[in-house]
């Protein structure tokens, strides 16, 4: 059993594409039928561990979103009875995608020890 899996980490996420059906509006013209829009939605894995090598705390996060998208179109009925056509982007796939969680090590309002000390009443 790795390290990781001790610690509970999902070797596997769920990172999943969901679909919504929503009219589409656009400049005062709406689409006839609900159309399915798309979302990346779903856990992926991020995890802080002690790093023995590195003599530090080793940072890991990935975020659910889009990794192939395609253009669609739809045609909007406006209130004069014209039509447009509107393009959106549509999301085919969504995967885990590493982000940078690196900690705020050079941030002012970082707690360090030498900013947590403690105070001592006077007798």
């Amino acid at each position: 059993m790795s390290l990781l899996t001790a610690l509970g980490v999902e070797k596997r996420p769920s990172c999943n594409v969901s679909t919504t059906a929503v009219l589409v509006e656009s400049q005062g013209c709406r689409s006839k039928d609900l159309v399915n829009i798309t979302a990346c939605s779903g856990a992926c894995s991020t995890y802080t561990l002690y790093s023995a090598k590195m003599k530090a705390l080793e940072h890991s996060c990935s975020c659910c979103q889009e990794v192939v998208t395609s253009e669609r179109q739809i045609q909007l009925t406006c209130k004069d009875n014209t039509e447009i056509t509107y393009t959106y982007i549509h999301i085919d796939t969504c995967g885990c995608l590493e982000v940078d969680c690196s900690p705020f090590a050079h941030s002012e309002t970082t707690n360090t020890p030498s900013r947590m000390r403690s105070r001592r009443r006077r007798r």
